[in-house]
């Protein structure tokens, strides 16, 4: 997240396509260092090349934005900010089957309706994001969910979410530091 209250989520995209491209963290770097809103974000992906599959959401104070980019396709903006580890249906069945990506993003659909209630709709998601069918614990596959974020661009803050930790960060009050966490 940068000053301006942009933020930018990295999902990947489920393709193993690699070409021609910048590195996705390389991207979204340059996002954050040279952009305030999500429209200007979207603008700038539609131009960039990209080495990898990978699904960004990009978030500002007023706008939420999924960009499906990839090295063998152009960037797209996704019909929904919701996002798993595909980018385009129907995914085929032996993805399906390893990382259960059309059945999360179902499940997350709902968690966001029923959290969308809630008096906290970021937390209530964030909690829901902690359990199945969610966290995965596949690690030996490289199918493992290392953390959750939940971001609030219009308060300038940040969670970073284990089951067990949560680190928080803010703009009034960053701490510099690391954090070591245990999984698998």
């Amino acid at each position: 997240m940068n000053d301006a209250g942009l933020a930018v989520s990295l999902t990947f995209g489920g393709r193993f396509v690699l070409g021609p491209g910048f590195g996705i963290l390389l991207v979204t770097r340059y996002l954050l260092e040279t952009c305030t809103t999500a429209a200007q974000a979207w603008q700038k992906l539609r131009r960039l090349p990209v080495a990898t599959a990978q699904n960004l959401t990009l978030l500002d104070t007023h706008e939420a934005i999924t960009v499906h980019v990839g090295p063998d396709r152009r960037a797209g903006r996704a019909a929904e900010i919701c996002t798993t580890n595909h980018q385009d249906a129907p995914v085929s069945p032996k993805q399906e089957a390893l990382d259960a990506t059309q059945e999360r993003l179902t499940a997350l659909r709902s968690v966001v309706e029923a959290a969308s209630h809630a008096d906290d709709p970021v937390e209530a998601t964030a909690k829901a994001l902690l359990g199945p069918p969610f966290y995965r614990t596949a690690y030996d596959q490289g199918r493992g969910t290392l953390y959750t974020a939940a971001y609030r661009p219009v308060d300038g803050r940040v969670s970073y979410i284990w089951p067990a930790e949560r680190w928080e960060q803010s703009f009034d009050e960053f701490t510099p530091g690391a954090r070591s966490v245990t999984i698998g």
